[in-house]
C-alpha cells in the first residue's frame, strides 16, 4: 500500500542535491514525482545530472516506475530555469501577439530545452481567464481576458509542450477573477454556473479536447459547483470527479496545487488536505517544502485506505493513470538545451507582443539626453519563487547605441531621498523613461510618475507586467506594455524605443476607463 500511495505524491526538496529524506522517499516509498524550484537549479549540466540521478534511484524503487520531474516554467516572471537558455515570454505577451502557431512554436522550444535537462512535466500553461484587473496572483501568467483567445492559445501551448513532455493546464475550474492570493488566503469565486460556463470553463474544455496530460486544481471555493462551505475545488468530489471527470470527460491526471499554500494549510491542514484531495478524485498531491508534512501525508493516505476512508479502488484508478503517462514519457530523446534557434523563436514572439498603447510624440528616441529610471525588480507573489536572470532596459539601450543616457535605479518602494534625486536628474534630461512593475499596486511608483509628469511632461512609461497600471497615471503621454522583464524583452523594447523595430502587439486585456 505504501508503494501505491507513494506514486500519488509529488514533493519539493531544499537544495541542489538529493537529500537523504528524498532518497528514502524514492527508493523505499516509491515516490511518484519531484517538483523543482529555483533553489534546486544551478548550472544546466549539473541539473541534468541531478535529474538523471533521481531517475536512476526511481528505477530501483519498488515499482521501478520513473519519476515525474516537474517544474513551473510558464515563461515571463514564472521561470525556475533561467541560466543558459532563452526564457519564453509570459502568457500575456503571447496573448498580445495573438498567434496560436507562434504560441505552439514558443512552447515546443521551451519544452525541448526542459526535456534536454531531464524535465518531463511542465506545470503550464495557465489557462485562467484574467477578467479581474485586481487579480493578485495571475496577471501576466494569463493569455488575456477573452475566454476564446485563452482557449485557442492554451490549446496551442499544450500541443507545443507535448511534443516533448507532459503539459499541465491550470488552475481548474478557473483562477482569473479572484481578488485574493491562495498562497495567503482562501479565495471564493461566487459566479453562477452559467457565467462559469461562458468564461472560466471555456479554456479547460479546449485543454481537454487538446489532450492535455494533466490539469491542476485550484484552491478556490466555487459555491455554484460545491455547496459545502469553504470547500475549495481541489478538495471537492463534485468539482474533480463530477465536473471534470464526468461532465467534461477528462481522462488524464488531476493534480493539486501545492498543499502547503495557506488556502489549505491554514484551513483543513496540509496532511488532511492531501487525503481529501485524493478522496475527491485527484491523482497527484503536491507538497513543495516541508519534509515533515510530506512524510505525514504519505502515512495519512496509507491509513485512510486501510481504514476504508479512501477505497483502494480509488487509489488504483489514479495509479493506472499515473503509470500510463509515465510509460508514454519513458521514450529517450537526444536533445540539447539553449540552441540559437530557440532564442530566435522567443525573440520573434517578443517582437510581436510589445504593445505601443499610446505615443504622445516622444518616439523614437534620438540623440537627446535620456534619463532611464528603473525600480528594483522583485517577486510579486510566492508563485514567482526567485526572480533570476532579469536585465535592465538602460543596459539594452546602451548596447543598442543610445549614448546620452543616464540610469537611475530605485528601490522597489522608493525612498524619499531616491525620489528627490530622480526628480533632480530629470531636470537635466530631454526625456524621462520610467520602467514600472504593476505600479497600480505600488504607491511609490505612482507617486514618482505623477511627480515627473508635473515637472517634466516628456515622460515615457514602460510597464514590465500587466498594463492595468495605466489606470494609475492615465495622463502619461507614451506608454509601452512589455509584459515581462527578461533580457530578451529589454532588447526588443530598446529597438522599439529607438525606432529600429515596430511594436507588433495588441492589448489582450482592457484597462477600465481607458480601453
Amino acid at each position: 500500500m505504501e508503494a501505491k500511495v507513494g506514486q500519488l505524491l509529488m514533493v519539493g526538496y531544499p537544495r541542489r542535491e538529493i537529500t537523504p529524506f528524498l532518497r528514502n522517499l524514492i527508493s523505499e516509498y516509491n515516490l511518484g514525482g519531484v517538483i523543482h524550484f529555483a533553489r534546486n537549479v544551478g548550472e544546466l549540466r549539473r541539473f541534468a545530472e541531478l535529474n538523471a540521478e533521481l531517475q536512476e534511484l526511481a528505477g530501483r524503487s519498488p515499482s521501478g516506475a520513473p519519476l515525474f520531474s516537474a517544474v513551473d516554467q510558464e515563461g515571463g516572471t514564472i521561470a525556475r530555469l533561467t541560466q543558459g537558455l532563452a526564457v519564453a515570454p509570459s502568457a500575456m505577451a503571447l496573448g498580445a501577439a495573438g498567434s496560436p502557431e507562434l504560441t505552439k512554436q514558443v512552447c515546443a522550444a521551451a519544452a525541448c530545452d526542459l526535456r534536454a535537462v531531464g524535465i518531463n512535466m511542465n506545470l503550464a500553461p495557465v489557462v485562467d481567464v484574467n477578467s479581474n484587473p485586481h487579480n493578485p496572483v495571475i496577471g501576466v501568467r494569463s493569455f488575456g481576458e477573452d475566454p476564446h483567445l485563452v482557449a485557442s492559445l492554451g490549446a496551442a501551448a499544450i500541443r507545443g509542450y507535448q511534443r516533448y513532455l507532459a503539459a499541465v493546464a491550470k488552475h481548474f475550474p478557473g483562477h482569473g477573477d479572484v481578488d485574493l492570493d491562495p498562497h495567503h488566503h482562501l479565495p471564493v469565486l461566487s459566479h453562477g454556473r452559467q457565467r462559469l460556463e461562458e468564461i472560466e470553463l471555456v479554456p479547460f474544455r479546449a485543454a481537454v479536447a487538446a489532450g492535455v496530460a494533466g490539469i491542476m486544481a485550484a484552491h478556490v471555493v466555487f459555491p455554484a459547483l460545491e455547496s459545502r462551505e469553504k470547500l475549495p475545488a481541489s478538495l471537492s468530489p463534485r468539482v474533480l470527479t463530477g465536473l471534470l471527470r464526468e461532465e467534461l470527460g477528462y481522462e488524464g491526471l488531476i493534480i493539486t496545487d501545492c498543499m502547503e499554500m495557506a488556502a489549505i494549510k491554514q484551513t483543513v491542514g496540509t496532511v488532511e488536505g492531501a487525503v481529501q484531495a485524493i478522496a475527491a478524485g485527484a491523482d497527484l498531491a503536491i507538497i513543495s517544502h516541508s519534509e515533515d508534512l510530506q512524510a505525514q501525508a504519505l502515512q495519512a493516505l496509507v491509513a485512510a485506505v486501510r481504514e476504508g476512508r479512501i477505497p483502494e479502488e480509488r487509489i488504483d484508478q489514479s495509479l493506472q493513470r499515473i503509470l500510463k503517462l509515465k510509460r508514454h514519457l519513458a521514450r529517450q530523446l537526444d536533445l540539447k538545451p539553449g540552441g540559437p534557434e530557440h532564442v530566435e523563436i522567443m525573440r520573434e514572439a517578443i517582437r510581436r507582443s510589445i504593445t505601443l498603447v499610446r505615443d504622445g510624440g516622444n518616439l523614437p528616441l534620438g540623440g537627446e539626453p535620456i534619463l532611464v529610471v528603473e525600480f528594483q525588480e522583485q517577486a510579486a507573489t510566492q508563485a514567482e519563487d526567485v526572480l533570476l536572470g532579469v536585465g535592465t532596459l538602460a543596459r539594452a539601450l546602451q548596447e543598442k547605441g543610445s549614448a546620452k543616457l543616464q540610469a537611475a535605479a530605485v528601490g522597489s518602494s522608493g525612498s524619499d531621498q531616491e525620489l528627490a534625486a530622480v526628480l533632480a536628474q530629470a531636470r537635466q534630461a530631454a526625456k524621462v523613461l520610467v520602467v514600472t512593475s504593476d505600479a497600480h499596486r505600488n504607491p511609490a511608483q505612482v507617486g514618482l510618475v505623477g511627480a515627473l509628469l508635473a515637472e517634466h511632461g516628456r515622460v515615457i512609461v514602460v510597464g514590465s507586467r500587466t498594463p492595468y497600471e495605466l489606470q494609475a497615471f492615465p495622463e502619461v503621454p507614451t506608454y509601452i506594455a512589455a509584459y515581462g522583464s527578461r533580457p530578451l524583452v529589454w532588447d526588443v523594447v530598446a529597438e522599439v524605443l529607438l525606432g529600429k523595430a515596430q511594436a507588433g502587439g495588441r492589448l489582450p486585456v482592457s484597462i477600465p476607463g481607458l480601453t
